[in-house]
């Protein structure tokens, strides 16, 4: 149960990442890795790195392929919508004359409910991926997330030592 529940946030960061990459990384085969960039801070990389160290057979490379595509479509909208939320946003920002927060408001709202609907629609790839894992292969891709999160933190204090 404990791996269960631990492999949950992966799952999570592994369909956001999903979601949210404008690449093709994701298309293509997962033992493969992905371009960096994208609004997850380079998650495009780590959904190939955790399905393959998952050891994805054929067939559930196939369904997490067919997953992802299935949803790109609508993550791409919702992401675009959220850019132009924000551009008018700021264009509200830095209109001339007083703005408060009542008249940003509305903008703040809809953003909000775009994001919150990216999070759902990446939450339930996450447990669609999931549900075609074995419990072996969910401990692998946690582990592979543990050491992961290890390297980064690492990282962070090496640019920390170096201030």
């Amino acid at each position: 149960m404990t791996t269960k529940l631990a492999s949950i946030p992966l799952a999570l960061m592994l369909a956001a990442a999903a979601l949210l990459t404008s690449g093709s990384a994701v298309a293509q085969s997962a033992g493969r890795m992905g371009g960096g960039g994208g609004p997850m801070g380079g998650g495009a990389g780590l959904l190939p790195l955790m399905l393959r160290s998952a050891k994805l057979t054929p067939e559930q490379d196939a369904k997490v392929k067919e997953l992802v595509a299935a949803r790109r479509a609508v993550a791409r909208s919702l992401m675009q919508q959220i850019r132009q939320s924000e551009d008018d946003l700021a264009g509200k920002l830095l209109a001339p004359g007083n703005v408060n927060l009542a008249d940003v408001q509305p903008q703040l709202q809809h953003i909000s409910q775009l994001r919150e609907q990216v999070l759902r629609d990446s939450a339930q790839t996450a447990l669609d991926i999931r549900a075609l894992l074995t419990p072996e292969q969910l401990g692998r891709a946690a582990q592979a997330n543990a050491r992961m999160r290890q390297l980064q933190r690492e990282m962070r204090q090496l640019w920390q030592e170096g201030n």
